[in-house]
């Protein structure tokens, strides 16, 4: 049994206080007065990252677990390693042990699930994803299913084949984001009347706000109770930031991390692609972006720089996610809830991160 006091911030409410506990939140008294200078709130929830400290999804479980290590240290204790646009054999080898390792180390790994971006994508919408877009199949889902949990796919909902495809989705519980289309409104609005769906990296990669043809952003910004953004305050502009989470009620940031972050400045490869990391950028040809350098810490303290509370912070980056993946034990800093607890000093840098109640 542990404790910890200061100034406890959830997505709805911040107090003084003091926490005891153990892989569980077992007791919270609130105070009257600050007891000490931390901060300290619900550990990081990451739905879309490839990678980071030179490591990737597409690697194999080695990198996977690699990658895990790092975005832990900076504050994830919920991740999701997200593959690339890729043909069967090369899901399957990268995936290989997956589900043997989650099951062997719960609790002990940040490790949730898999968010398959792609290969269901449309081939006009590539951004910076493999030219290998397959037709929506349920025979590819099951294959993959057999050795790694999927949580997430990210797809194209115009392409012929993915109704069928969205309906078995459904039905096995996997969260479904529409991403890397040209869908128009209709198609998107038919899902969404009686469906929660999602939108991935929302603003990039897919059809936008046309006056005349709205595409995937407006379905999202009129209809969409969830949706991930980038906030590297790169990918997305300030103002279409406050925009989404003026008209989507869960928003929540992902990192869309690649493996050069927590690198030096530099030339790596990516999905194939040679890309330079310069700036705080990672680019293709030096003018396609190649997901983020960021980690969900950085997400965090870019959110309080461009004026979002410390509590919408905190809902933006742990208890809208946490909401999505319907984890109704993480998120929040509440008994009963896991222990998943990040304590931050007054420059928002960590000092402590624990993990199921273990300190990391």
């Amino acid at each position: 049994m542990q404790t910890l006091s200061g100034k406890i911030i959830n997505h709805d409410n911040s107090f003084n206080g003091n926490i005891v506990f153990d892989k569980k939140i077992i007791s919270i008294e609130k105070t009257q007065k600050e007891t000490s200078n931390k901060i300290i709130i619900p550990g990081f929830i990451d739905l879309h990252c490839h990678g980071g400290n030179g490591h990737d999804t597409m690697q194999g479980l080695k990198s996977i677990i690699k990658m895990s290590q790092y975005h832990l240290s900076n504050g994830t204790t919920t991740l999701m390693p997200t593959t690339i646009t890729s043909y069967q054999t090369e899901l399957l080898n990268s995936l290989d042990g997956f589900d043997d390792y989650l099951n062997n180390n719960k609790f002990l790994t940040n490790i949730s699930g898999i968010h398959l971006e792609g290969p269901f994508i449309n081939s006009k919408k590539l951004g910076a994803q493999p030219s290998k877009t397959i037709s929506p199949s349920i025979e590819f889902i099951k294959k993959i299913q057999k050795i790694a949990k999927i949580k997430i796919m990210t797809l194209a909902p115009e392409l012929y084949g993915s109704e069928k495809v969205i309906d078995y989705l459904f039905k096995n519980k996997i969260k479904v984001q529409f991403g890397h289309s040209i869908a128009d409104y209709d198609c998107c609005y038919k899902h969404m009347k009686n469906r929660e769906v999602g939108f991935t990296h929302l603003f990039n990669a897919m059809s936008g706000v046309d006056s005349r043809k709205p595409g995937l952003v407006t379905a999202a910004l009129k209809h969409a109770n969830f949706s991930e953004i980038i906030c590297d305050l790169i990918h997305v502009d300030e103002a279409n930031i406050k925009l989404a989470n003026k008209c989507i009620k869960n928003l929540y940031s992902v990192s869309d991390s690649i493996c050069a972050t927590g690198l030096d400045d530099g030339f790596y490869k990516f999905a194939g692609h040679n890309i330079e990391k310069k700036h705080g950028k990672a680019l293709v040809d030096n003018k396609i972006l190649a997901g983020s350098v960021i980690n969900m810490l950085d997400s965090f303290k870019n959110l309080l720089k461009i004026n979002f509370s410390f509590e919408e912070a905190v809902a933006m980056t742990s208890f809208n996610a946490s909401k999505y993946i319907e984890e109704t034990l993480i998120g929040k800093i509440d008994i009963g809830y896991f222990s998943n607890i990040l304590v931050l000093d007054n420059n928002l840098d960590i000092k402590e991160i624990y993990l199921y109640g273990d300190l990391v």
